[in-house]
């Protein structure tokens, strides 16, 4: 099976580099010249479903690649992380604003929640168990347009369950990523920067 990994296009949350996770935001134009291109680079493959988080991005991202058939499958458990109090604020202003709660997510950013936000440990089970949910299909082509924290919480579970592994990839707008799920086992295919 082949599952192709589509993150959203740019937003103003991106451009302006502040956290958000749970906060809408909408594509800009930098956004859709983006999946325009990753919509060129999908154009010949026939997709037996698309799954999107319930995003206003990922939905934007979702009409521009799919013309026609609007039959998407919404799911929860493909949001990005819920980071709370930390939505919508920069690496800086989290510091400065939250100082204590910063050095607790700095120090355990596995296991430590922002207030009103979900820690790393929970948004990753909910993302193991959609992709767990997509080793039960019998699929030829999937399409997943979700967020970069879901994109490389499944390269970390695809990859041996490692969470260290978040880390270890980047996951850019824009980039379409291939995934394969044969006989039993998973691994990356390739990875395409849309700029």
């Amino acid at each position: 099976m082949n599952i192709y990994l589509l993150r959203h296009g740019e937003t103003e949350s991106n451009n302006k580099k502040v956290y958000y996770g749970s906060l809408d935001s909408s594509l800009n134009e930098k956004g859709i010249e983006q999946i325009k291109k990753a919509k060129e680079y999908l154009k010949n493959i026939k997709f037996d479903k698309v799954y999107i988080s319930n995003s206003k991005r990922a939905k934007q991202t979702a009409n521009i690649i799919i013309e026609h058939n609007k039959d998407f499958i919404i799911d929860n458990n493909i949001n990005e992380m819920d980071l709370g109090i930390f939505e919508g604020k920069t690496y800086k202003e989290l510091e400065k604003l939250y100082p204590l709660e910063w050095k607790c997510w700095s120090e355990d950013w596995k296991e430590y929640a922002p207030p009103k936000g979900e820690s790393y440990v929970d948004f990753y089970a909910r993302v193991k168990k959609f992709i767990q949910s997509i080793e039960k299909l019998d699929l030829e082509n999937v399409l997943i347009i979700t967020h970069g924290g879901v994109i490389r919480s499944i390269y970390a579970y695809i990859l041996g369950e490692n969470l260290d592994l978040f880390w270890k990839f980047a996951s850019k707008n824009g980039d379409v990523s291939l995934i394969k799920y044969e006989y039993g086992n998973w691994f990356v295919d390739f990875i395409v920067h849309a700029e």
